[in-house]
Order: structure tokens, then C-alpha cells, then sequence
């Protein structure tokens, strides 16, 4: 039986790139928002955003996590099962 990882990097970077009115896939487990100036001054806004980008990586990493875990226990049991 494996133990596993859980890994979150966040980071809050200055940034000349449009305001988003959502969060925005960028690449497998990464999530993008870039928000106002204003925004980011303030805790409850900059809390909510980052909330906000937080939760779809969380989804797809738990829909991705939870498949390999079908598939590998899914192999198991045909190979054991053969």
C-alpha cells in the first residue's frame, strides 16, 4: 500500500496581464486569476480569489487522483481475479 503527497504551491506575483473575472486553466493542475490592484489590497478580496482559484485545481486534482485510483484497483482486481 502507498502513502501519498499532497502538494499546493501558491504564489502572489505582480503582474501587467488583464484583469480576469474568473480563474483560468493554464496548464494540468494549474490555475490562473489575475485580479485588480485593488483587489489584491484588500484580505477579504485577495482571500476570496484565491478561494476561488483554489477550488477548481482541488476538483481536478481529486477527479484526477480518484481515477488512478479506480484504474489501479480495477488492474488489481483482474489480475487477481484471472
Amino acid at each position: 500500500m502507498s502513502n501519498y503527497k499532497i502538494k499546493v504551491n501558491i504564489e502572489i506575483v505582480a503582474c501587467r496581464d488583464p484583469v480576469q473575472v474568473r480563474p483560468v486553466k493554464v496548464d494540468k493542475g494549474c490555475f490562473e486569476f489575475n485580479i485588480s490592484d485593488a483587489r489584491a489590497c484588500s484580505i477579504d478580496e485577495c482571500e476570496q480569489a484565491l478561494l476561488e482559484t483554489n477550488y477548481p485545481a482541488l476538483r481536478e486534482a481529486l477527479a484526477n487522483h480518484l481515477t488512478a485510483m479506480s484504474k489501479k484497483r480495477l488492474n488489481n482486481n483482474v489480475s487477481v481475479g484471472e
